[in-house]
Formats: structure tokens, sequence, C-alpha cells
């Protein structure tokens, strides 16, 4: 089931093994997708590590605390545990990321059987889902199989591999959250019998400390206070209706129950964005920064939000449209207000070439309601960074002179003030550029019947 162990194989490993306060890091990235790495701590970056031609690199790290920590190869990422002194050798492809990833060197162990944890927990998630409508008692005997087997093989790991604190730490809820979470979204989708299951599980509820400074940015711990804080926030009248009040209380659920700051912040951030993002009414949006700004004392994520509610209610209908800087077709720099066709009503759509899928349904869209309504002018903006893939995206599919294809200049400023949450939002102005629908694309073709 797990990957074998392997000690430090490279004669320049063992004198790292030696350095007690040195930590080596090299590798191989077979079909790299760019000429680097990077290995981070707390989500800062500490390194940036080149990749040769070979594909491989290396490099050394000063008194590196024992953690938890990033190893990024965009577009992918994974978690490793770092001990001062470890030489860790790894190998991959990229074309195969998490499958491929294996480790050699002082410290592969450790990191060899987290990766496998991960896999595991993915060969399970399906299996798992299927059986969210079972009854608690088959379900509960699922999740205690599963967790008998985890724990009695990390066991047989420890007698054999020796681990300090952290690495126990990190191991041990990466194999035991996801199955926790498993039962905080089986009392989610069973709301109906809501107060039996809470009780029914609670053993388990009880089980995970919610305020683990070391896994402070361990997302699966984060996800599992978050579906914690659903659950918690029920109402017998209401159930999980995700207004105002039932964020009010998820809020103050995390008020009261987690004293770690960066946990804190970083929950009550996600709640704030998650509820804003989606909650229509400024009246509701309003209450909830106030309540908000009273919890939340990260100054930081706190003018982050007021940003965030400020470009909402700026966005707003019957407000201008926000004035962002974009590359025309010609590759000059515009403000979008120079570039509107203003003898029309306009579209705004926005694309990736990277969500193929999405690009394709988009394109097809908008070619056949271009056609069809002349009195609109269509608006693409594509938020990449690459302007040849651009232009022979947008040059092979569209040839209309209702159609203007822009690049974003500024991706992170232009999806702030557009509040873009996701590519199928939809922006439709009149002649004077005055927003009179917020839409999604889905939702694009009833309103140009409708109107």
């Amino acid at each position: 089931m797990f990957r074998s162990i392997v000690s430090c194989l490279l004669i320049t490993f063992f004198i790292g093994c030696n350095n007690q306060n040195k930590t080596f890091i090299s590798g191989k990235i077979i079909k790299p997708t760019n000429n680097e790495i990077l290995i981070l701590k707390d989500e800062k970056i500490i390194k940036k590590i080149t990749i040769n031609n070979q594909g491989t690199f290396s490099s050394s790290f000063e008194d590196l605390n024992n953690g938890l920590y990033n190893f990024i190869h965009l577009p992918e990422f994974q978690y490793l545990i770092i001990n001062k002194g470890d030489s860790l050798v790894l190998r991959l492809n990229s074309l195969d990321f998490d499958e491929s990833l294996v480790f050699s060197g002082l410290g592969a162990s450790k990191n060899n059987y987290l990766i496998d944890v991960f896999l595991e927990h993915e060969k399970e998630e399906n299996y798992i889902k299927s059986k969210y409508k079972s009854s608690k008692i088959e379900f509960k005997k699922i999740i205690d199989s599963l967790k008998n087997i985890k724990t009695k093989h990390y066991s047989n790991y420890k007698s054999v591999i020796k681990t300090n604190f952290i690495s126990d730490l990190i191991i041990n809820h990466a194999m035991l959250i996801p199955l926790y979470s498993h039962i905080e979204n089986f009392i989610i989708l069973n709301k109906e019998n809501h107060t039996k299951n809470i009780e029914y599980f609670k053993k388990y509820r009880d089980k995970i400390d919610l305020n683990i400074s070391e896994l402070s940015h361990f997302k699966p711990y984060l996800d599992y206070i978050t579906l914690k804080s659903i659950n918690e926030s029920f109402s017998l009248d209401k159930g999980y209706d995700y207004n105002l009040n039932f964020n009010l209380q998820r809020l103050n659920y995390i008020d009261d129950q987690v004293y770690d700051q960066t946990i804190k912040t970083k929950l009550l951030r996600f709640i704030a964005y998650e509820y804003l993002l989606e909650e229509k009414l400024l009246i509701n949006i309003d209450q909830f920064i106030y309540e908000f700004l009273k919890i939340s004392e990260n100054n930081s994520t706190n003018n982050e939000v007021s940003v965030l509610y400020d470009n909402i209610t700026s966005l707003q209908v019957g407000k201008v449209l926000p004035k962002i800087k974009l590359y025309n077709e010609k590759y000059n720099v515009r403000n979008i207000g120079s570039q509107i066709n203003y003898n029309k009503k306009n579209i705004f759509v926005f694309w990736s070439y990277d969500q193929n899928a999405h690009q394709v349904n988009l394109f097809n869209k908008v070619n056949l309601l271009s056609a069809k309504y002349s009195n609109y002018h269509f608006n693409l903006i594509n938020i990449n960074d690459d302007n040849l893939k651009w232009k022979n995206n947008y040059l092979n599919n569209f040839s209309s002179n209702r159609i203007n294809n822009f690049r974003t200049v500024n991706f992170e400023s232009m999806s702030k003030k557009m509040v873009l949450n996701n590519l199928n939002k939809v922006l439709i102005t009149d002649k004077k550029g005055v927003i009179i629908e917020i839409l999604t694309l889905v939702d694009l073709q009833k309103y140009l019947i409708a109107n």
C-alpha cells in the first residue's frame, strides 16, 4: 500500500544529513511546466529554485524550522513535512503530479507516507459520498472501518520509523480529518435528522481541536472547521438557509470557538467572501460588514473585505461600469470606456484559454447571440497573460464587427473591480455605460429573449 522507505542516496546528501543546521531539497521533474519550483511556509514564498534544462534542481536552507511546507510547480502543489537537517530528493512527472511524486533521502519516509494518505483519500472519496444517504448506523460503520485501517497501519509504521511531534500531528490529521469532514457532510445532507445525527456523531465531532496552530495553513483542517460551522449554525425552522442570519451565526461560532488568530482570520475571511459574493441585497451586506468588523481583529483582512464591499456597492444596477485597463486587438491599452460602442447596449463576458470547455461554450453562445441580437455589442474579456494564445483563440472563432476582443492588463485589479468570482458572470450596460443587468451566462439568452 505504501511506498518503501529509502535513506539518503546521493553522496552530496550524506553531507547534508550530517549537518543539522542545513536542509537540502533537490530532484528531477519530467516534462516541467515552467522553469522553477517554489517552497512556501505559511503561504509565503521562502525560496524560488530554478529548474535546469535537464529538469533537475537543488537548493539548501539555513536553520529551517520543523513543520508543514508547500512545494509548488505551477499549476500544481503539494504539502511537504520538513525537519531541520532533512535532505529530500524528489522525482515527479508533471503530467501525473501526485501519483508520480516520490521522495528519497533523509526525511523521505514521512513525505511518502503523507502523499499516500492523500492518494488513499482520493480513492475513497466517491465511495464514501455514495453512502451519504445510508442510515447513520451504516455510515458510522464505514467511517469506523476506514479509521481503524488507517490508524492500525500508521501504528505499524511508527513501530518501525521514529516520528517527531510535528510529523505525527500532520499525518494523523491528514488521515482522519477527511473522514470527519465526511461526517459533517453527512449531517448537512440529512438535515431532516439534524439533531439526532449531531448527537449520534458527538464523539467524532468533539475529537478535533479547532486551535492547532501547526495546522493553520493546512487546507483539509480549515475545510473541516468550515463545514462544522455550517452544522453549528443550523436552525430547525430555517435549515441551511444561506441568508444573513445564518452567516452571522457562523461568524459568531468561529468567534466563540476559535482563538488561534491565524485560523480565526482565515475562516472569517472565507465566510465573508462566500456570503458577500452571493448576496444581492445591499442592506444585508451592510449589516454583515458591520458585524464582521466587530469580530475580526486582523487589519489586513478587514481592509481586504472593506475593498470587496466597496467594489460590490460600485458594481450595482444603475451604476456606471467601473473603468478598467484592457488591451484591445491592436495591443493598445485602453480604458474600458474608450472602446465601448455606445451606439448600442453592451454585453461583457469573460473567458480563459485554460478553461477549454467554458471557452467553447462561450464562443458558441456569443457567435449565435451576436448574430441574432444586433442591437447589442458583445465585449469578450480574456483574463490570461499570453498575448499570442489570446489572439490565436479569438481569431479562429470570431470575425463579426459586433464583437470586441480585449485582454486584461492587470487581472487582479480587474477581477476585484468586476467582483469576478467566476467566469460565468455577465454584465449588460445601456448606451451610456450604466449597468442594467448582472446575470450568468446560463441566463443570458433568456434575458435577451425577454428584452
